[in-house]
């Protein structure tokens, strides 16, 4: 067994769930005692695989930004791990902490380099003695350099890094795009599409469709896309269709996977007509934009308002064969100017598991601090009686 420590974003319960169940759904597993939550956004994880298939990984999650390969234990000496390394050439060496303890990470770095006498450069962190994912990617880190991070449980060797160009292409390369219609971030779209997936059990050859029926600009298309899936997206505007339409012929650019975007009614449409398994990762109208908190008159209007949509969309949705496999989809969460939450999620979840539904796991918020409207990401199945 090989430990691993996983750096998860800043929606970092998310972050943990997708990992959990993307190691799942590549038959590794995880035993009781595998997994360490050692801080908030660190997982140490014992796993019986190797670094390659570890830090392939990355090119999956959407939550994790950086993958270290446990090599060392806390107390090893920085100056022996670097005379192992391959110094035929100039060598670009980073250390980043993330232990509890203050350490100058740079400074200890700079006396190592001196003790060893060799050719090295280092770069000094910048977020709180660590180097960013942006600084690990600029620079091959992983790849071509080296970085260790320094845990409360041991030394850690970088082996993957999130690729910064790439999200950023997903994010803002895209032909069309909507902040009305198309504001689900696409990192949260890439985690959404695998707690879907992972609902299923380990990877299949065979593509499901991931269907998408609130489907705005797309984001969801192109991260299932990414994973490998078959699309069915759809929306009933008919700006959001041609936005997507067009943003996934942008991303497909010759792969081979099918995509279908169409304009259809989410509360009434035959999903019955998808002829394969599938799962639908999906966020609902989340009510008008809002720049304050909710008054009392307002709390009533999207309470009504928002839970007949989400009602009215998953009964639809019942009417489906067995071919659904699984449900993952934001319901809107409001700061209310009493100082309280209005979560459309707990004002219809009596209602969602009367008619047939069981969630899988409490619902995960989403959101920045000063965000009036938040998200609430709910994972649900179908009830195997139903």
């Amino acid at each position: 067994m090989t430990s691993y420590y996983f750096i998860l974003g800043r929606e970092n319960k998310i972050s943990q769930k997708e990992v959990e169940v993307v190691l799942a759904s590549f038959g590794f597993g995880l035993i009781s005692d595998s997994t360490s939550i050692i801080a908030e956004d660190i997982l140490e994880i014992k796993l019986n695989a190797g670094s390659p298939e570890i830090a392939g990984l990355m090119n999956i999650l959407g939550g994790t930004v950086k993958i270290y390969q446990k090599i060392a234990p806390v107390d090893e000496k920085l100056t022996s791990l670097l005379v192992k390394e391959n110094m035929s050439k100039k060598l670009i060496f980073g250390l980043s902490n993330y232990s509890g303890k203050q350490i100058d990470a740079f400074g200890l770095a700079l006396s190592a380099k001196k003790e060893i006498k060799k050719p090295l450069r280092i770069i000094a962190g910048k977020e709180n003695n660590r180097l960013s994912s942006a600084q690990s990617f600029q620079y091959k880190m992983d790849i071509e350099n080296v970085e260790y991070g320094l845990f409360d449980t041991g030394v850690g060797k970088l082996i993957a890094t999130q690729n910064i160009d790439e999200w950023t292409r997903h994010d803002y390369g895209k032909p069309r795009s909507d902040a009305r219609s198309g504001m689900l971030p696409p990192k949260l779209a890439r985690v959404m599409v695998n707690l879907a997936l992972g609902q299923i059990g380990p990877i299949s050859p065979i593509r499901l469709i991931c269907v998408d029926p609130f489907c705005g600009s797309g984001n969801v298309l192109i991260e299932a896309l990414s994973l490998g899936c078959d699309i069915n997206g759809s929306d009933s505007s008919d700006k959001a269709v041609l936005d997507s339409r067009i943003n996934v012929d942008w991303f497909l650019s010759g792969r081979k996977l099918k995509a279908a975007v169409s304009k259809q009614d989410a509360t009434k449409y035959d999903f019955n007509k998808i002829n394969r398994d599938f799962v639908v990762v999906t966020e609902p109208y989340l009510g008008q934009p809002r720049n304050h908190k909710l008054t009392i008159e307002e709390e009533k209007e999207a309470k009504e308002d928002t839970r007949r949509l989400y009602e009215d969309f998953l009964k639809n949705l019942l009417t489906t064969n067995c071919r659904l496999k699984a449900i993952c989809l934001v319901f809107p969460l409001f700061e209310l100017a009493n100082g309280k939450k209005l979560s459309i999620f707990d004002q219809c979840i009596d209602f969602i598991r009367k008619i047939g539904y069981t969630l899988v796991c409490p619902p995960m918020e989403y959101g920045r601090d000063y965000q009036v409207v938040k998200r609430e990401i709910v994972l649900l199945k179908l009830s195997a009686d139903s």
